[in-house]
């Protein structure tokens, strides 16, 4: 392999090099995962010669696998396929030029399926949780994104590594659990194996498989048809979010009416370490609670505006930008609630990633009202946060309509209300801050609603009854 000494000297251009997918060498040998490895020790990064281009992005993808195994390294072609999506041929070049990688991947994810005792539930040898899902679900990724050859290699992969046999332990429970979370390029992913699995003679594994998959060729490839409730460039007053949408009732409430935004609160899943799901609270809500992948991916299907308000600043440190990113929701579409302490840690990350979504900054309540305006004004200026922004307050702590005024020359204000009190005019308070107070961001007064005691009764029952089996999605 050149060093980087040699690419330099050679004047090699930046930037992939996507007119052959060459061949990288991997770092290191296929590695397994038993259930007492220890894993391979990998050598600082600095210590290697990173080439440049694609040949570069294919040595971090196998650099990723010698240091965190199958679930990282899927991690890093899912960024970079993503990264580079606007690229024609990247994906197929990248999966093409990290073949002896991706064969390591499978093989691991062999030995998982082989050996039940390597749960998800319990690290591997690289210290990782949800192996496996985490693997698939990035693979899904990239499936998505590349052409029927290059998912013929990876089915063959996967496939030469699969064993034959109907009892797969994570390997078909994760493809299911995806397939419920409408995961994209899910089925692409399934059926590819499938297919290579039928190919290659391994009829009792394929057998088991196609209880929920279909076959490749059976496969629509024609882009998912989404919804178009929000159109980006729309006035933001124009909003009507939906929110609460965290549990399965609430979220085909929102389907089912006229809203054209979603909200949901982004927390760490309570029974499942490592996952991410929509909760606002620390405990346990009624209802059944949504994955973070099934509210990113059911949303985008309804086409309407995305506001994540994160309750759990520990999602930053489990990909929940990166998933995200993942779902394909236009920039322009997402909006990121974040309090002033999110916002100083964590919204550049934000932004580098997600440079035209809105960041709506939400100032404690317990600030004086002045100190709220001044902060905000200055993390919206701060450079590396630079970019569209609301400013959001609790409608019992407005600002002034002067202060108001001022903050809109660098981004509309929106105003909430929880529960609104029995017999409050909400409508007379929409119309008061749009029009006395010139208001420009999104109003979101919760309104009351009879039934809603009734509604969550019903739905508790109903989760009772179903036990532990998560349901399809229902579509109303």
């Amino acid at each position: 392999m050149p060093t980087r000494d040699e690419f330099v000297a050679a004047s090699k251009p930046a930037g992939p090099d996507l007119t052959g997918g060459a061949q990288v060498t991997p770092l290191s040998a296929t590695v397994t995962d038993g259930a007492t490895s220890t894993g391979p020790t990998a050598k600082p990064a600095s210590e290697y010669a990173r080439p440049g281009g694609l040949e570069g992005d294919a040595y971090d993808v196998d650099f990723a696998f010698r240091t965190g195994g199958a679930s990282l390294a899927a991690q890093k072609l899912a960024d970079l396929t993503v990264t580079h999506a606007n690229e024609p041929g990247y994906a197929d070049a990248l999966l093409k030029a990290s073949e002896q990688t991706l064969q390591g991947m499978a093989d691991q994810l062999g030995e998982r399926t082989r050996k039940g005792s390597l749960d998800d539930e319990k690290k591997d040898a690289f210290g990782k949780l949800n192996t496996t899902y985490e693997t698939l679900k990035n693979l899904s990724v990239v499936a998505d994104k590349v052409s029927p050859e290059s998912l013929k290699l990876l089915g063959q992969k996967l496939a030469a590594a699969t064993p034959d046999d109907n009892e797969l332990n994570q390997l078909d429970d994760s493809l299911a659990e995806l397939q419920e979370e409408s995961m994209p390029g899910l089925a692409k992913l399934a059926g590819t194996l499938v297919t290579e699995l039928q190919a290659a003679g391994k009829n009792s594994a394929a057998k088991e498989l196609l209880k929920e998959h279909k076959p490749l060729q059976e496969v629509s490839t024609a882009p998912a048809v989404d919804g178009n409730r929000w159109t980006p460039g729309t006035p933001l007053s124009e909003a009507k979010n939906a929110h609460n949408t965290t549990v399965r009732g609430d979220f085909d409430k929102a389907r089912n009416g006229d809203y054209n935004w979603f909200e949901g609160d982004v927390s760490m899943e309570l029974d499942r370490e490592g996952r991410i799901e929509m909760r606002h609270d620390s405990r346990h809500e009624d209802g059944d609670n949504l994955t973070l992948s099934e509210w990113l991916n059911e949303s985008k299907k309804e086409g309407v505006g995305v506001k994540l308000d994160v309750k759990n600043e520990q999602v930053f440190d489990n990909r929940f930008l990166e998933d995200v990113r993942a779902s394909g929701i236009p920039q322009e579409r997402l909006m990121f609630n974040l309090g002033f302490g999110e916002t100083e840690r964590h919204g550049a990350e934000t932004r580098r990633m997600f440079p035209n979504a809105m960041l709506a900054i939400n100032p404690p309540d317990d600030v004086p009202v002045d100190q709220q305006v001044e902060r905000m004004k200055n993390l919206a200026q701060r450079e590396d946060i630079k970019g569209p922004v609301t400013f959001v307050f609790n409608y019992d702590n407005l600002p002034s309509k002067e202060q108001i005024a001022e903050l809109q020359k660098i981004g509309p204000v929106s105003v909430w209300k929880g529960g609104a009190a029995s017999g409050t005019d909400v409508g007379g308070i929409k119309d008061k801050l749009k029009n006395e107070y010139q208001v420009q961001g999104m109003v979101d007064i919760k309104e009351d609603f009879v039934d809603q005691t009734v509604d969550k009764v019903k739905d508790k029952a109903r989760d009772t009854l179903r036990g532990f089996v998560r349901p399809p999605f229902f579509v109303g």
